[in-house]
């Protein structure tokens, strides 16, 4: 089933820094592994989540171009991924004002997600 996200640019580019962060951690897993095939895993997961980027910033996304639930399920990996590294800098942060900003990130994301649960509940 696929679904259509009608988002804001500033949502898109919240997802594209998602994803661009999972992509960044599986280059990371992927120089860790000693095993080719787990490699090659990365290395095409990483391809799958940059045609994804590309597909969200693409001018027609909100009219004609829908999502797949494993899309749809990346894009929440990504999410998920940017909100813990956003709760480290908070953690490690010692100014207040820092700590609001990467607060107020968090609290995007979650809206985000909260977003995007509807409208896959929607389209079931």
């Amino acid at each position: 089933m696929s679904s259509y996200l009608c988002l804001t640019d500033y949502e898109k580019n919240l997802i594209d820094s998602a994803l661009l962060i999972l992509m960044k951690k599986n280059i990371q897993y992927s120089n860790q592994s000693t095993e080719d095939l787990i490699k090659q895993h990365y290395q095409n997961f990483n391809l799958t989540l940059f045609e994804l980027c590309a597909k969200i910033k693409s001018p027609d996304f909100d009219k004609y171009i829908s999502l797949s639930s494993e899309e749809i399920k990346n894009i929440k990996r990504g999410l998920t991924s940017l909100y813990h590294l956003l709760s480290q800098k908070t953690l490690k942060k010692k100014e207040e004002n820092q700590k609001d900003h990467y607060k107020n990130y968090k609290l995007q994301i979650i809206e985000l997600e909260k977003k995007i649960d509807i409208t896959e509940t929607d389209n079931r």
